[in-house]
């Protein structure tokens, strides 16, 4: 070959290398050429994560080689329809987009059985009582009998038949003892021995145990609050004598804090007080009366519904007040319908998000414990829906005419817990 014929040769290969390696280069970093738009744009990517794993990956109906969790590459910027599919459980689906140079997260997705089994736990009742730690429920049936359901070891417990009929009233916080009463007493079940006790201050407007010591009760009498100590014979009830100048209506006991309803002549108050030496750290004015529930209380908020307003309340802020029939706290987020409507408030970062409205009446609502999906009941039907705005929301059909009394997840979240005044059962939808 001809010296010149080299050079030729030598001098294509030498610029094909430094036009092709920095083409090289730039593909491997992620830029495509968008033929559309005639622009050269850098790739995005998907990250999609599924409980349970291992679930198969659609984008726009092609399957991808990879199963959740995983992250999909090199995909142009577009909007594609991505979804998610394991056999023996519903399909989730939405319409996502992609961005240059970003990373579009699908996590949180929960994927619900197609076929919830059902597992019955006897007859049901509608009265009902939910321990503290919200992993027990005792109930009692029409023969006065004491059933007690573990969430977590998913069974149920026969405990005793009573001889008359009682109300539920509290569990202690160290679940061996239940708060019962009949019209004119108190009486403190033992779980455990299966005795019955009663106390010697008679039926009262409010009591409650101790949300720490199974020894104290709190309760009310002629508008005073009193501690009594089940433990000590002939035990004198103590008043709180700091609170005698108000006129008490109802009271609340949330960690270290008791937070009181009470009147001044016309006017009505909320006060948040340390419950260890009862100097008050929160004072709203001008509520309403009602029942008194509180969501939150801790050295900065307060938050708590009273008759149909929720209120949440910041020590260096007014009262934020919200129309309500019924709200539930997760984190910094409180789930919460008017009847109607249901809601998404962030109380720390002050948004609030329409999730869903309706025609019906929305009678009960309860967050998922991975704080992602939660379930309603509307119109006498139940799903599961999740909260991802994005596109639709992918909701679940969980009951028709359910008639339910009580809702309960286990911790996992896999099996949920429905009392009815027909019949005590769980479904598995995970």
């Amino acid at each position: 070959m001809k010296i010149g014929s080299r050079r030729l040769i030598y001098s294509f290969f030498f610029l094909l290398f430094f036009i092709s390696a920095p083409l090289a280069i730039i593909y491997a970093l992620g830029f495509r050429y968008n033929f559309v738009n005639n622009i050269v744009e850098k790739t995005g990517a998907f990250y999609i994560k599924s409980y349970p794993r291992s679930a198969d990956i659609y984008i726009n109906n092609v399957k991808s080689r990879h199963k959740t969790p995983n992250q999909l590459t090199n995909i142009r910027p577009d909007i594609y329809t991505v979804k998610i599919v394991k056999d023996k459980y519903t399909a989730w689906e939405k319409q996502l987009p992609v961005y240059s140079g970003e990373t579009t997260f699908v996590e949180d997705v929960v994927l619900f059985l197609e076929n919830k089994e059902k597992t019955d736990l006897g007859l049901g009742s509608t009265e009902f009582l939910i321990n503290h730690n919200n992993n027990q429920y005792a109930y009692l049936d029409n023969k006065n009998q004491l059933f007690i359901t573990n969430v977590e070891q998913e069974k149920n417990f026969a405990i005793h038949t009573f001889d008359k009929k009682y109300n539920l009233i509290d569990w202690s916080p160290d679940n061996q003892y239940i708060l019962l009463q009949d019209s004119l007493y108190n009486y403190i079940f033992d779980i455990n021995q299966k005795k019955i006790d009663r106390l010697t201050i008679n039926s009262k407007d409010e009591i409650i145990w101790d949300n720490k010591d199974s020894n104290i009760l709190w309760y009310l009498e002629d508008k005073q609050l009193f501690r009594y100590n089940i433990q000590i014979p002939d035990y004198k009830p103590q008043v709180i004598d700091t609170l005698n100048n108000k006129d008490l209506k109802d009271f609340v006991l949330w960690d270290d804090y008791l937070i009181i309803h009470y009147s001044i002549k016309n006017n009505y108050y909320i006060e948040q007080l340390d419950k260890n030496n009862l100097l008050p750290t929160q004072l709203i004015e001008n509520v309403n009366l009602g029942k008194l529930d509180v969501l939150l209380a801790d050295n900065r908020q307060l938050i708590f519904t009273l008759s149909s307003k929720l209120y949440i309340k910041d020590v260096y802020q007014d009262p934020i007040i919200i129309p309500i029939t019924i709200a539930k706290l997760h984190g910094d987020r409180i789930l919460m319908t008017n009847g109607h409507e249901i809601t998404l408030y962030n109380y720390k970062d002050n948004w609030q998000e329409l999730i869903d409205r309706s025609s019906q009446i929305v009678s009960d609502i309860l967050w998922h414990p991975n704080g992602s999906y939660f379930v309603s009941e509307i119109n006498e039907k139940t799903r599961i829906t999740e909260l991802d705005y994005r596109d639709k929301r992918n909701y679940v059909e969980l009951l028709e005419n359910p008639w339910k009394k009580l809702y309960l997840f286990n911790s996992k979240g896999d099996k949920l817990f429905i009392l009815t005044p027909e019949e005590n059962f769980y479904l598995t939808i995970q």
